[in-house]
């Protein structure tokens, strides 16, 4: 008898095996997947950690929300849907040992704090048998979708969306672990002898120092030498061609000058159906809301910060950079008084740069005179500095560090960059290395906005270490990975401003030792210490042409930004710029130690002391008088 041939006809797919499920899916499944996708989409996935939960999610078989919800109910955790937590900066998280995955700190309407996650698939069965030796951590724990996380993350800005999206960027951390390994083992290796003996070190340090003071020094005396003034644009675009501008003023108890700033801001020449003014101030700042709310005028309105993170300028802007609606954008403080043409020069002279170009900076100066040492050494540091050494930058094509206010940004530009970090107190100097390491370029524009300089030591030195500990925060941060910096420097000019901002901090710090060291030899005291005729001989030499250089070439930079400004400073203030300088390094070591104890601390500044005129000097600009 024959063996009767087997049947051809398909077998139904119910009857087909489905392969064991996790038990998310096989929730899932008790809720209405139909096995015949799970069937057909198992064969596809293959058996791949997470694969059938990838593909019914892609397929849109199964929401994301159905599938985290499956998950979280599977782990024993809790699942926060979309918008029902937000981001926490007091919770401070440290991953378990072996979770795969960032955590998410997130805090629930109620005031619970959890570690909020959104686990890939492909990690379930690792975080499965993380909770089974450890079932505390479900305590701590919750599920969300990844969507949910990314919502909560634009709404944790501005305190944390650059830590959180680029932390390789953000001051957040002030040294990673491989920096405080690298330190370690330097300085083990010092101590232990295998580095550099103390004579080797003194003596590299002092060429260290001494090359980058006379590199610093060069460009202030070229700067000095070279009347160089920023250029105006050609050609004034039409009112109809100008493109929406948004102006952001942060502000914090500043109730002396909101009168004076709505009033200057207000005289901007630019068309009111293309302009909005946001005034960025604190939640709690009452009284300077009280001040500002009657003298708003067209296009203006307050914006309150709220939210996660340091309370620092950067953290006010970047709140006001999510509500700007301008294709440019400019940030102001409270004190300043820009010339009203400002904005239509700024505008015009992007139309006629290429897009590569970033960001405009305006010049900066004082308005105002004083008989007191530090306002007179600030006056004449501003005027040399924004006459003279940015517009030789400048024109060369070089990168400069952009100073604090009167930036004109493209808004395509501060996106790419990740706009401001809130966690570096020195945001400006931050945000120009961060564009320049993406490849944008940085110039001057012709055009004045007019400042208050600090009238005591207490707001200079409050003020003064609060931009340098800024500078460290970022050498520190541009530092981390010296692979990723290498490639940088081959493609972009970042070196030049790089090299800035070491220089300006090393010299600085070794200022002082110099000085005491050429003191020492100059009253005989010197000689009596061991070993001074070799290492001595070096060091002095090294420290006298460094101090030398650096005093010089402040001294011609005052002079050429004085006269920029059609002013003569006089020689009392040009022979106390060496206490100028002593002052500056003293704040370089208090920016030193608030690094380490208040690392994103902002000093106030507090402004509406200083007697200034109610109408704004001219400037020389191109032979007219504006």
């Amino acid at each position: 008898m024959a063996t009767p041939a087997p049947s051809l006809r398909p077998r139904p797919l119910e009857a087909r095996r489905l392969p064991p499920l996790p038990p998310e899916l096989a929730l899932l499944r008790g809720r209405g997947l139909a096995d015949a996708h799970l069937t057909t989409l198992a064969r596809r996935a293959g058996p791949r950690e997470g694969a059938l939960a990838r593909l019914l999610m892609e397929e849109g078989l199964v929401s994301a929300e159905a599938y985290y919800a499956a998950l979280a109910q599977s782990l024993g955790l809790p699942f926060l849907p979309q918008g029902s937590f937000r981001a926490d900066a007091q919770l401070e998280l440290l991953p378990p040992r072996g979770f795969p995955g960032p955590l998410f700190c997130g805090r629930t309407p109620t005031g619970e704090r959890l570690a909020v996650f959104a686990p890939v698939p492909e990690s379930v069965a690792a975080i499965r048998a993380l909770l089974a030796r450890a079932p505390s951590l479900r305590d701590r724990l919750a599920i969300a979708t990844p969507g949910a996380l990314e919502l909560a993350g634009r709404a944790a800005a501005p305190g944390l969306r650059l830590a959180s999206e680029r932390p390789d960027v953000s001051a957040r951390v002030v040294l990673t672990r491989g920096q405080i390994a690298v330190l370690g083992l330097a300085v083990a290796a010092f101590c232990l002898g295998r580095l550099l003996t103390v004579e080797a070190l003194v003596i590299f340090a002092s060429v260290l120092v001494t090359l980058l003071g006379m590199l610093l020094g060069a460009l202030r005396f070229l700067a000095g030498l070279s009347h160089t003034p920023s250029p105006s644009p050609a050609h004034l675009l039409p009112d109809h061609l100008l493109p929406r501008y948004s102006v952001l003023v942060p502000l914090y108890r500043e109730a002396r000058v909101a009168e004076s700033l709505a009033r200057h801001l207000d005289a901007l020449d630019y068309p009111r159906d293309r302009l909005e003014i946001l005034f960025l101030l604190e939640e709690d700042d009452k009284e300077t809301r009280a001040a500002l709310e009657p003298h708003l005028a067209t296009g203006m309105r307050i914006l309150s910060v709220t939210g996660p993170g340091p309370r620092t300028k950067p953290r006010a802007l970047v709140h006001g950079l999510d509500h700007a609606r301008g294709e440019l954008i400019a940030v102001y403080d409270g004190e300043d008084r820009p010339e009203p043409d400002q904005l239509l020069l700024a505008a015009s002279r992007f139309a006629e740069l290429p897009p590569s170009v970033a960001v405009l900076q305006g010049h900066l100066a004082i308005d105002h005179r004083s008989h007191r040492f530090f306002p007179r050494q600030f006056l004449l540091e501003y005027a040399g500095l924004f006459d003279c050494q940015l517009p030789w930058f400048s024109a060369r094509g070089l990168p400069f560090p952009l100073g604090g206010t009167s930036n004109h940004f493209r808004r395509t530009a501060l996106d790419a960059a990740g706009s401001w970090d809130p966690c570096n107190v020195t945001e400006d100097a931050d945000l120009a290395l961060r564009l320049v390491r993406g490849g944008w370029s940085m110039q001057m524009l012709a055009s004045t906005t007019f400042e208050e300089a600090p009238l005591s030591w207490r707001a200079w030195h409050a003020q003064r270490s609060r931009w340098l500990k800024g500078w460290l925060q970022t050498l520190l941060v541009t530092l981390r990975d010296p692979f990723r910096l290498a490639a940088e420097l081959r493609r972009t000019r970042l070196a030049v401003l790089l090299v800035y901002l070491l220089a300006m901090v090393v010299t600085l710090a070794a200022h002082p030792f110099f000085v005491g060291i050429l003191l020492l030899y100059g009253s005989g005291v010197a000689g009596l210490l061991p070993r001074f005729d070799v290492l001595g001989g070096v060091v002095l030499t090294l420290a006298g042409v460094s101090v030398i250089l650096c005093y010089a070439s402040m001294t011609l930079l005052a002079i050429a930004g004085a006269a920029a400004r059609s002013r003569l400073p006089s020689l009392l203030d040009l022979a106390l710029i060496p206490a100028y300088w002593l002052a500056q390094s003293l704040a370089f070591y208090a920016a030193v130690v608030d690094l380490v104890r208040r690392p994103h601390r902002w000093q106030k500044t507090e402004h509406g002391l200083a007697r200034r005129p109610s109408r704004m000097p001219g400037v020389q600009r191109r032979g007219k008088t504006h």
